[in-house]
């Protein structure tokens, strides 16, 4: 085996997160304030409250700060949206209106994986009911342990988060590979570090001089892995 730890990505690697504004709009419309509430007019500050969420999550390291934030940010939309709805009914919509997309070769490939007997590690930038989502999909059971940002209390790509990450894994750098869809927080992040990195690159055409290698997709992961 090439490594004795792998370390994944979650957002834009394993899966991808979209936002249901059509759910969203048919379940608040009663609560509007400010004429009839449609999806051209709430598509911008849904979105604004998703991206507030990614931004700001890693000051929230408890399920009470977190609740707290969700609750404000999720108040901060539907005022701007002129509604006058209940704050808990607020915060569901909104994060039932969240949706996480796995990509269709995912699952299988952790299966693989896991078949060939390598340690996982979730190494996201990530709030900390990062365990509930993957739960919620059914992938808790591939993964040995979990390295979220917002409980560690640093983003990728720096260098705290890695090394939180090879302390977990019990491995050294060159045992190790990291893999992701961000040249930035997951290729240099991991390069920086001494870890190995594999972009995955989807769309094709991003650079990543860094990396130890390029995939258009996660189904050359595992061949990658064994060497």
């Amino acid at each position: 085996m090439r490594y004795d730890a792998v370390f994944l990505d979650i957002d834009g690697t394993l899966l991808w997160v979209d936002l249901d504004v059509e759910g969203y709009v048919s379940a608040l419309s009663p609560y509007t304030t400010d004429g009839p509430l449609t999806v051209e007019k709430a598509t911008g500050p849904v979105w604004k409250g998703l991206k507030t969420h990614i931004r700001e999550n890693i000051n929230y390291a408890t399920e009470e700060e977190l609740a707290r934030f969700r609750r404000e940010n999720a108040e901060n939309t539907a005022r701007t949206l002129g509604l006058d709805a209940p704050t808990d009914l607020l915060v569901e919509v909104a994060g039932r209106c969240t949706v996480f997309n796995p990509y269709c070769e995912s699952e299988a490939v952790l299966e693989e994986l896991r078949s060939i007997g390598v340690p996982l590690y979730a190494l996201s930038n990530w709030d900390i009911g990062l365990e509930g989502v993957l739960e919620e999909l059914g992938w808790r059971r591939f993964f040995d342990d979990l390295v979220v940002s917002a409980i560690v209390g640093a983003e990728k790509p720096e260098g705290t988060i890695f090394e939180e990450a090879l302390r977990v894994a019990g491995v050294e750098g060159h045992r190790a590979v990291h893999v992701g869809n961000d040249p930035v927080s997951d290729v240099r992040g991991a390069a920086r570090a001494g870890i190995d990195a594999v972009l995955v690159d989807r769309r094709g055409g991003v650079e990543a001089p860094e990396a130890t290698a390029v995939l258009p997709d996660l189904r050359g992961l595992p061949r990658f892995v064994r060497g």
